[in-house]
């Protein structure tokens, strides 16, 4: 009797074990998408911004000639992020350590 209360016990915690390990894995996917839809958005935005304001005032000169180079820097930036969060099964170690620097530095903890 003791045997197979132990043996339950030991599968129950097994199984809440495997439960939290799926939970962080998820967050750690989600975060890693979320920081790629972020980085795609701002490459975007930056684009945009470029494209529909007029000559002139403050945005002119060299500037504009890095402005496309951020934009694609933080588009690709972001696709690669999208990307990973699609393989971060694969690789949890890259994929953890990638969310936790976004995590801590470039989203402020959010």
């Amino acid at each position: 009797m003791a045997d197979w209360a132990m043996h339950h016990y030991l599968l129950l915690a097994n199984q809440q074990r495997h439960r939290a390990l799926a939970d962080v894995a998820v967050r750690r996917r989600q975060l890693l998408l979320d920081s790629g839809r972020v980085f795609m958005l701002l490459g975007a935005v930056i684009l945009m911004h470029m494209l529909t304001t007029t000559g002139g005032g403050a945005s002119s000169g060299c500037t504009r000639g890095a402005e496309p180079c951020v934009a694609l820097l933080l588009w690709l930036l972001g696709a690669a992020l999208a990307m990973l969060s699609l393989v971060a099964g694969r690789f949890p170690v890259l994929a953890a350590a990638i969310a936790e620097e976004l995590g801590d530095h470039l989203l402020g903890g959010l």
